[in-house]
């Protein structure tokens, strides 16, 4: 699989959305300081300092601050391998 890591930084009341990924992508979040709403397709869950959710990332998706001060987000990403 090929992978990234990312530092995902939202201000309060910030938001990222993000398109579908290919089938087979991988999130792996996991929240180092604030609050957060992500959203998956309909579903939405809260998370604080120190929570992590892994989800399947073919359908659109965002990221919302929901605290008052900035959040801080570590993300692993990882793609489904291709066929050559």
């Amino acid at each position: 699989r090929r992978v990234e890591f990312y530092e995902l930084r939202l201000n309060s009341q910030g938001e990222e959305a993000a398109n579908p990924h290919p089938p087979g992508t991988l999130e792996n979040l996991v929240v180092n300081c604030g609050e957060v709403e992500i959203l998956i397709a309909e579903s939405r869950y809260a998370l604080t300092a120190g929570d992590a959710i892994q989800f399947v990332a073919d359908v659109a998706h965002t990221y919302r601050n929901v605290g008052s001060t900035e959040a801080v987000m570590y993300l692993v990403m990882t793609y489904a391998p291709t066929l050559t």
